[in-house]
C-alpha cells in the first residue's frame, strides 16, 4: 500500500511526491490498533445508551459526537490495516 507524504511549510500544505510504503508488520499494527479502538468504542456506545442516554439525556448529546468521531477513526484505521495486508 502507498500513502503520499504531505508536510507543512511557511508557504502552506506541500504535497510531496514521496511514496510511503506499509510494510506487512505496520500493516497489522494498524489492524490490530483499529480492531481494539473499534471493539473499545463500540463498549462504550452501549454503555452511552445504557447508562447516559437514560439518567442524563444532555450529557449523553455532549458525549455522542465524541464516540462517532472515535468510531470513524477506528474504522479508518481498520481500513488501513486490511488494505496494507492485502497490498503486502
Amino acid at each position: 500500500m502507498r500513502l503520499f507524504v504531505a508536510s507543512w511549510s511557511n508557504d502552506g500544505l506541500i504535497h510531496s511526491p514521496v511514496v510511503m510504503k506499509l510494510s506487512r508488520r505496520q500493516s497489522n499494527f494498524l489492524l490490530a490498533a483499529g480492531l481494539f479502538t473499534l471493539f473499545s468504542w463500540l463498549t462504550r456506545t452501549y454503555t452511552w445508551y445504557a447508562n447516559d442516554l437514560q439518567s442524563e439525556p444532555y450529557l449523553a448529546l455532549l458525549h455522542f459526537p465524541i464516540i462517532l468521531i472515535f468510531l470513524v477513526i477506528g474504522g479508518y484505521i481498520t481500513y488501513l490495516g486490511v488494505r496494507g495486508r492485502r497490498a503486502s
